[in-house]
């Protein structure tokens, strides 16, 4: 593989991060990836970087700013995904500086990460990149609309004798 080289996702790219999304268990249509870049292209707190090496994408990272009342400006790594292919070969890395970069140049006081408590390999790259664990959380969602798999699945039932 050669260098890969940065720069932000396009619509383009729906396809390819769509594929890598899967290599994580999140679900994402083509469709839906395309219509979020295109959302993520107009906002002004949101990046979307790709690495690709020899004309495919072998890693993402999406990043949003935030202005936090009790800690202030700070960037946070919405997604970060490598192709098994490609880890262990320093795009994660390239794409967290990248990251870090853009928060620099926004005057933010810190780059925030979470990381799913199963995903061990991302428990010891975000440390050995200088990041220290702050603290443990619960996560909770409230569904506003189903999601597209939700959707799927209850289409198929639905068509089922």
């Amino acid at each position: 593989m050669s260098s890969p080289d940065l720069r932000l996702a396009d619509p383009t790219d729906a396809a390819a991060i769509a594929d890598l999304c899967g290599e994580l268990g999140y679900t994402a249509t083509v469709a839906e990836v395309t219509e979020r870049l295109q959302r993520l292209a107009t906002s002004p707190n949101d990046r979307c970087w790709v690495a690709e090496s020899d004309g495919v994408v072998v890693g993402w990272l999406q990043a949003h700013v935030a202005e936090i009342l009790e800690s202030g400006l700070r960037l946070e790594i919405a997604g970060l995904v490598v192709s098994k292919k490609a880890r262990r070969s320093g795009v994660g890395r390239m794409l967290v500086v990248e990251a870090e970069r853009w928060a620099t140049t926004l005057d933010a006081s810190a780059v925030v990460v979470r990381s799913n408590v199963a995903r061990e390999e991302s428990h010891r790259f975000y440390p050995a990149l200088g990041y220290v664990r702050t603290k443990t959380q619960h996560v909770y969602v409230k569904r506003l609309r189903p999601s597209s798999a939700e959707l799927a699945e209850s289409l198929q039932s639905s068509s089922t004798p």
